[in-house]
């Protein structure tokens, strides 16, 4: 498996008077069980992991890393954030009219959160120089990650037989899968974002060993399985998205049957679970409904009535163009800076974005719109987005450039999921918050360690 060295921060060393190796191997062998445990517990698990790294550099005086061009960068989007939040303009007052039942504070908030934009920061140069330090480091918490993800994916297949998860939890929404999350349904999300770099890992790991390619195959396999029966619909594109790249891409070697009887498997996989499941096949028929397959109503037979149609009559009931409306009209209210961190789920309510044409539209305000780049857009302005697309689509260049020496499937794996995480109109969560954003940030910073001269 072709990893990363910097020799820098020496792990080994350190770890005979304090553990440092197996104090990081836990912490990050963690990650996934934080997800599962909430917000405060990826922020704890987080917060952890920076500290401890932190903690190494001072008593190793190594601070070699904010030297890095791409700590500047993504400093420069931290202090934006930060300032773009103190100087955002007060929410009206005509909006707090329509928010019952709760106190809010937008500009704390707001603050807080961009303020705790910091924790991803270290994280990114944490990961860089544990992880590409040590491949047995490495190796350790990816069979960690392995092993629970593998978990994971039994309890999704059982909950889509028996109704309920291993622990007896239930979904609210029979036709989505809650697994261990008791009430959130984001399990395909985790699936998608730890899944496939565990793929990755365990195909380099049983390249040369028959038995344990049958493993790997079979996990890789279950992965976009697990995402699809989770009927989180747009994981599920970008997960199939992944999935075919790297069948793509990757040579026969890494696997025990030929790429085209993996397709096969995949399919039949696929097809039949929808016919099996009662479920999943009204959330598939509910999702050709939505993007006007199933009928155009009277319109169906009559293609030139359809094609002059408007993109609220086509479209105005689907729930998520509700928030893609909201967002985009905020944006064009506040093009320059736009409202500020987490505001979005404040400004939502002001009734100057109601809009009769949008089934929806009493439902637009949420936490996020749903959409990331109108989630930046919003929120950031054109000067936030600018600034932020340009250090991530920057890093991601150079880190794709590495790849095509590396070869390394784990790197192919990561950068696919920052790829299709920017994908325009699918809906997707919100960039800045603890689940969504963390799992952004895993992957991300496998890309930014892979920015080093292979060993």
């Amino acid at each position: 498996m072709t990893l990363i060295n910097t020799n820098k921060i020496n792990l080994k060393k350190f770890g005979k008077e304090y553990h440092g190796e197996k104090i990081f191997v836990f912490l990050f062998s963690f990650l996934p069980i934080s997800f599962i445990l909430g917000n405060a517990g990826i922020n704890l698990n987080i917060l952890a992991i920076d500290l401890f790294f932190l903690f190494i550099c001072f008593r190793q005086k190594e601070w070699h890393w904010i030297k890095s061009k791409y700590l500047y960068f993504f400093v420069f989007i931290w202090i934006y954030l930060v300032l773009n939040s103190a100087i955002s303009f007060n929410t009206p007052a005509s909006v707090f009219d329509s928010i019952e039942g709760r106190e809010v504070y937008p500009k704390k908030e707001s603050i807080i959160r961009s303020v705790s934009f910091l924790r991803f920061v270290i994280f990114l140069f944490a990961f860089k120089y544990v992880f590409a330090n040590s491949k047995k480091i490495f190796g350790q918490i990816l069979i960690y990650w392995s092993i629970i993800i593998s978990v994971v994916l039994i309890d999704i297949i059982f909950e889509s037989i028996f109704g309920h998860n291993i622990l007896g939890f239930k979904s609210t929404n029979h036709e989505r899968i809650v697994s261990f999350f008791e009430d959130e349904l984001v399990v395909g999300n985790l699936v998608l974002g730890f899944g496939f770099l565990i793929s990755g890992f365990l195909l380099q790991l049983s390249k040369n060993n028959s038995k344990k390619k049958i493993i790997s195959n079979i996990f890789f396999l279950f992965v976009i399985i697990g995402i699809y029966l989770s009927g989180e619909r747009a994981n599920f594109a970008k997960g199939a998205i992944i999935f075919f790249t790297i069948l793509l891409f990757i040579n026969n070697v890494f696997f025990v049957l030929k790429k085209k009887y993996i397709f096969l498997l995949f399919m039949a996989a696929i097809i039949l679970s929808t016919l099996i499941s009662e479920n999943i096949y009204s959330r598939q028929i509910q999702l050709l409904s939505n993007i006007g397959i199933r009928g155009i109503g009277t319109e169906r037979n009559y293609v030139g009535k359809y094609k002059d149609t408007s993109f609220y009559e086509k479209y105005g009931h689907i729930r998520h163009v509700a928030h893609y409306d909201v967002a985009w009209n905020i944006f064009k209210d506040y093009p320059i800076f736009g409202v500020g961190n987490s505001k979005f789920r404040f400004i939502c309510h002001d009734e100057k974005y109601y809009n009769s044409k949008i089934h929806f539209t009493s439902e637009r305000c949420s936490n996020h719109p749903h959409q990331i780049h109108l989630e930046i857009l919003s929120e950031q302005g054109i000067v936030g987005y600018l600034i932020i697309i340009f250090a991530i689509f920057h890093v991601l260049l150079n880190s794709f450039i590495a790849y095509k020496k590396t070869r390394n499937i784990i790197h192919l794996s990561s950068i696919l999921f920052v790829v299709t995480f920017f994908i325009p109109l699918l809906p997707s969560g919100s960039f800045f918050s603890s689940f969504n954003g963390a799992i952004f940030w895993i992957n991300f910073s496998l890309i930014n360690a892979f920015l080093n001269k292979p060993k």
